[in-house]
């Protein structure tokens, strides 16, 4: 048996606005939101070898490790599902910080079912590699299909939306340190105490209908903006004031003041839409033009970690998987 290589970069997503409708009868919580992939990325490295087992090193930010970190569940469960047997090592370079909101974990897992369908000696249904996806976690579908996504559900129903351009971006987050790091089933826990324990979430069809048709304005405003240019103060309306926000965010704010303190520095640099990625704790700015977000990225790396990137599109998350 011939050692066989692949290399993936795992990009990170932030999310263009994230309601939550409700807890559902099965426990999680019913949400709208719109996935985009970003140029921030972890490298993950793939070899299937003789032998028996996956093995996992990490580098680069810290990440769990064994059984523990999903792109090693990913290996485990495609291996059984799609028949690739052999000793299957998995090393990740990780860039994407933990405990963001950027999706890190489950961009490494989706990466890896990528590359088990390509190891496999009969290549899986599309339907079957989602179906794993789904299993591994709620984000990692969205990363299957990359770009910009719609995300129903628990997040992981997912439809391919228009894109929307390379859009520069700085992403933003707190030093680590205490109330720093946001962990996203505390994130749902202080929503479920502010809304009545969760609220129930009864098909959600109105929530699902409002958000919809906010997705309609918005969306086009953004690819109008990027395409034709707009005076600051209407982007800000169009976009900002049209209701798509993250119903995380006041939750993740009340934790310390450096999160208000980042969303106003974004603002103040000129940043056409400031948001919380998913439930924290990193916060994006998206620029007009890549000068502007340099600028930007400049002046708060003297206080926070921070990351200058740009919207990836799905085309260029279908390539990012190659022989090694």
């Amino acid at each position: 048996m011939a050692v066989r290589k692949w290399r993936a970069r795992a990009f990170a997503k932030i999310n263009l606005g994230l309601k939550i409708a409700g807890r559902r009868a099965d426990g999680y919580h019913e949400l709208r939101t719109v996935f985009q992939t970003i140029a921030l990325a972890d490298d993950v490295a793939m070899s299937v070898a003789p032998g028996r087992g996956v093995g996992l090193v990490v580098s680069g930010l810290e990440a769990p490790g064994g059984r523990e970190n999903l792109a090693y569940q990913a290996a485990e469960t495609a291996a059984a599902a799609f028949g690739v047997r052999g000793r299957i090592e998995l090393r990740l370079t990780k860039r994407i910080p933990s405990e963001a909101g950027l999706g890190g974990g489950s961009s490494d897992a989706a990466s890896v079912l990528r590359m088990m369908a390509l190891a496999a000696p009969t290549p899986p249904r599309a339907a079957a590699v989602l179906a794993l996806a789904r299993e591994l976690g709620a984000d990692v579908p969205a990363f299957l299909v990359g770009g910009t996504v719609l995300g129903l559900g628990r997040g992981d129903e997912v439809y391919p939306l228009p894109e929307l351009g390379q859009w520069p971006c700085v992403v933003a987050m707190p030093r680590a340190g205490a109330g720093q790091a946001v962990a996203t089933p505390e994130a749902f826990a202080r929503w479920d105490a502010g809304h009545d324990g969760g609220l129930t979430a009864s098909g959600g069809s109105d929530t699902l209908v409002e958000f919809c048709s906010l997705v309609c304005q918005v969306l086009p405003a953004f690819r109008f903006e990027r395409n034709r240019g707009l005076p600051p103060e209407t982007a800000r309306r169009s976009k900002v004031h049209a209701g798509i926000e993250n119903d995380f965010q006041c939750g993740v704010f009340s934790l310390s003041p450096d999160f208000p303190r980042i969303h106003q520095q974004l603002c103040r640099a000129g940043a056409r839409w400031v948001s919380l990625s998913g439930s924290g704790a990193a916060q994006y700015g998206l620029f007009a033009r890549a000068g502007q977000a340099q600028a930007a990225a400049e002046r708060l790396r003297r206080e926070h970690r921070c990351w200058r990137t740009r919207f990836v599109s799905r085309r260029e998350c279908g390539n990012a998987v190659r022989k090694a």
